[in-house]
């Protein structure tokens, strides 16, 4: 460090300590010596440099997973897929989206296909609201239900209402609050007959409607993909098994065959459990980039959305704490001490420089570089989210949030605090 301050020492004074002397002069100037020490400005540096070699391995790792991802524009060219396909959709309390559901499943390019909504234990507007959105379509069904079996997640018994009423050959399970473009479904099942899989699922567009939809659920949805990366669930070899349950598509017989909705019944996190049970029986797997042609609206509410990424986390997890606290450390140092770091090191670098410290000229070129390097990988996980920019400003803020609720959600686990989802509570116990 200190060699290289021999050479950009005296380069970068002469630029920064004009801009800084009028402000900084009087007020730092006494206490410089204090604050900028050997062991400050080393462990600023360090830090400094890790999160410059960060910022890069996240951006190679990213442009090396695009290449390894189908998107849902590669079934444009395929032949179509045979065959009637039953959607079903899980609806509990759905008034928000569920006419935005229907409309949008009416106007998909498939035409062959049945869509059956089971209500879900509703005390709310959504099957008024279903029936004046259907508008007397034949393809459109609803069933009502008013229970669930104790030993049953809610949405995993809904599906399965749902699926024994279903006669299509396919079978996609989906949510009231996803949006498809047109040419979405029809796109799918010319991937998934082409790639002969047993399951294929979607990884689609969050909005950002809400401030704090822009800011958290960037980072929150990063935590999940950085624990089942999507490219490796492609993979022949070594496949890390993923899939969303926003996106479900099925083969019936694969979907029978493997015993449905009852084989992950008490599941709260039922994609993933679908993924690891058929990945272990040996069933083709796949997941599909859909970001321009999905969109699903998760949670119209602060709180909401706290609840549903702690319950999402806590099960990507695997009910364990360990992995939830090794999960929030990581993020805590990459994504707010880091930053932080290389802040720190760019404005006492740069004060230091104008006390004549040449080796504070390095440390604000490695601060620079260092806030430069991790908000270039923070940009690009936002583009690749298809995320506002300016949400990403607030990386370091909203990470922070996104490891409280890691930690927290570990705590509701040690604590065997119920979890609230879909109109039922569980207590969920800890796995080692």
């Amino acid at each position: 460090m200190e060699s290289t301050s021999l050479i950009i020492g005296p380069i970068i004074s002469p630029i920064i300590s004009p801009i800084i002397s009028p402000i900084m002069s009087p007020i730092m100037s006494p206490i410089m010596g204090f604050i900028i020490g050997p062991v400050t400005g080393y462990t600023l540096g360090t830090i400094s440099v890790l999160a410059i070699f960060a910022g890069i391995v996240v951006i190679v790792r990213i442009a090396q997973a695009q290449r390894h991802i189908p998107r849902v524009r590669d079934g444009d060219h395929l032949p179509p897929a045979p065959g009637l396909l039953s959607i079903v959709i899980p609806a509990h309390n759905e008034a928000r989206v569920i006419e935005a559901s229907v409309r949008g499943l009416l106007s998909q390019t498939r035409r062959n296909f049945e869509v059956i909504y089971v209500l879900d234990r509703c005390t709310d507007s959504t099957r008024d609201l279903l029936v004046a959105a259907a508008e007397g379509d034949p393809r459109v069904h609803f069933i009502e239900n008013d229970s669930c079996p104790p030993d049953w997640a809610g949405k995993c018994n809904a599906c399965r209402v749902g699926a024994e009423q279903a006669k299509g050959q396919w079978l996609l399970f989906t949510d009231a609050d996803c949006r498809f473009a047109p040419d979405m479904i029809d796109a799918m099942l010319s991937i998934a007959q082409a790639r002969n899989t047993d399951l294929l699922s979607a990884v689609g567009r969050l909005t950002f409607q809400h401030w704090f939809e822009r800011v958290l659920q960037p980072v929150a949805a990063t935590a999940l993909i950085r624990i089942f990366p999507i490219d490796k669930a492609n993979r022949d070899k070594r496949r890390w098994p993923f899939a969303n349950g926003q996106f479900l598509l099925f083969r019936r017989d694969s979907y029978l065959e493997f015993g449905g909705h009852a084989a992950v019944k008490d599941a709260l996190l039922e994609d993933l459990a679908f993924a690891w049970g058929m990945h272990g029986k040996r069933y083709k797997l796949g997941v599909v980039d859909a970001t321009r042609r999905m969109e699903v609206a998760m949670y119209d509410s602060l709180k909401a959305m706290r609840a549903g990424w702690t319950r999402i986390l806590i099960e990507g997890c695997g009910r364990r704490i360990w992995r939830l606290h090794f999960a929030a450390t990581e993020l805590l140092l990459l994504s707010v001490l880091c930053p932080l770091a290389g802040a720190a090191a760019l404005v006492l670098g740069c004060v230091g420089v104008y006390n004549g410290d040449q080796n504070a000229g390095t440390l604000a070129v490695l601060g620079g570089a260092a806030l430069l390097s991790i908000f270039a990988a923070v940009g690009l996980i936002h583009q690749r989210q298809r995320a506002p920019l300016l949400g990403s400003i607030a990386h370091p803020i909203a990470a922070a949030f996104v490891v409280w609720w890691l930690l927290d959600g570990a705590r509701m686990l040690r604590n065997r605090v119920p979890i609230r989802w879909g109109g039922k509570e569980y207590v969920l116990a800890p796995r080692k």
